[in-house]
């Protein structure tokens, strides 16, 4: 154990408290707990916190590099940001005599550097919230019973593995549009075009079919030194949530513009983690019928210890956030209906002579075609004029196709 404290040295006389400095090794797991006394009237401070938990709370700041888990900088400045509180009062609510806490890596063993620290400051803040305290009640709420704060170290071990990224290093992401309904797949990726240097990644745009649903399904890899950064997340899916946003009329379902601004917003989510929480590797999408292009964002965020069914794009690290430009592809059946559309023939029903009209087509040798219900086809000509004898056909519905160089029409009539 590391133990540090912070003791008044003349007792009741002038001098403040006097805190000794803490020294933590890089990359370790700690439990953090907190005794407080009064040795002048020989009183357990911690038990009376114990007895009356529901009145107290810890609050904590540090410096930004410090820890690897808590991310941040502590709660003081904001009661919603992360600490991993490992005790709890009656109603729920967090404590903060036993805290758990990862440090950062600080050293880069794989360099041969001889090694560091990182040198910063750890607040500690005891408030005294009696009927008040609740779930949103921090720094300003109550009287302060401590707030001291230490100078911390985080100390270089030379015999540690070589340092993980502190932000996941993920220079490779694909986004593959499956159609539901069959079809090929839509891949698009954002890739690093030069590894660890300078330049970002490069973001391929994605073209979608309008009024088509498609299963989305998200890899990450760091091609660097070859992981698989969808495995990490699938192993530690309680710890993470994708969050999507969109503009334009892209999608008919979900509708909105996603929960980037609002977590609440829906997304159609097809995969979850442990605890029921959705995770965001698998989506499914429906683009909408005459769909606008418009932008596509994806954010990844890192919530170790925190998410819920209220986290949002505001809790916790972010380890991804891109936009995707998303362009319209006219469905094939749309662009068949609307060719559908251009031919017109009259009179229907008809005895004999069938006119027929494509103002696109007008004086442009085509194919005409004939064919009963059943795809047989009964009458083939070619032809630049617009009129067709069908008296020689039985009564009955038959189909009337114009194949020409930018497509085919086709409509139906009545013969009588």
């Amino acid at each position: 154990p590391v133990v540090a404290t912070a003791s008044d040295p003349d007792g009741p006389g002038p001098l403040d408290l006097v805190a000794e400095e803490i020294e933590l090794m890089e990359s370790t797991d700690y439990q953090l707990s907190i005794t407080l006394q009064n040795t002048i009237e020989g009183e357990d401070i911690t038990s009376e916190i114990m007895e009356e938990d529901d009145e107290h709370l810890f609050l904590f700041a540090f410096g930004e590099d410090v820890f690897e888990s808590p991310d941040g900088d502590g709660n003081i400045d904001n009661i919603a940001d992360p600490i991993n509180y490992a005790d709890q009062d009656d109603n729920g609510l967090p404590v903060g005599l036993l805290t758990d806490w990862t440090t950062a890596c600080v050293g880069d063993h794989d360099h041969g550097d001889e090694g560091g620290e990182e040198e910063e400051t750890f607040r500690v803040v005891l408030k005294h919230q009696p009927g008040l305290k609740s779930a949103t009640s921090g720094f300003d709420v109550g009287g302060t019973d401590l707030d001291i704060t230490w100078e911390i170290h985080i100390m270089d071990d030379p015999n540690a593995p070589e340092c993980e990224n502190e932000e996941e290093v993920i220079d490779l992401v694909t986004l593959t549009f499956t159609p539901v309904g069959g079809g090929d797949p839509v891949v698009a990726t954002a890739s690093d075009p030069d590894g660890p240097g300078p330049l970002d990644l490069v973001v391929e745009d994605v073209s979608l079919e309008e009024n088509t649903a498609y299963d989305l399904a998200i890899t990450l890899d760091n091609t660097i030194e070859g992981e698989s950064i969808t495995a990490e997340i699938l192993e530690e899916d309680d710890e993470h949530q994708f969050f999507f946003g969109w503009t334009g009329d892209i999608f008919s379902d979900p509708t909105g513009d996603g929960n980037i601004d609002n977590g609440s917003d829906l997304v159609n989510y097809t995969d979850q983690d442990d605890n029921g929480l959705p995770v965001g590797l698998s989506t499914n999408w429906t683009t909408n019928v005459a769909m606008s292009s418009g932008t596509f964002r994806i954010v990844l965020k890192h919530q170790p210890g925190i998410k819920s069914d209220t986290t949002g794009v505001d809790d916790g690290g972010t380890d991804l956030d891109i936009t995707w430009n998303i362009n319209s592809v006219v469905s094939n059946t749309r662009v068949q209906q609307e060719l559908n559309r251009e031919l017109q023939l009259s009179p229907n029903p008809t005895q004999d002579i069938l006119f027929w009209d494509v103002e696109s087509l007008r004086g442009e040798e085509v194919t005409i075609r004939i064919l009963n219900l059943q795809g047989q086809m009964l009458q083939q000509i070619r032809s630049n004029g617009n009129r067709v004898n069908v008296a020689q056909l039985p009564t009955g519905t038959y189909v009337f196709q114009v194949l020409a160089q930018d497509g085919v029409r086709v409509s139906r009539f009545v013969k009588r």
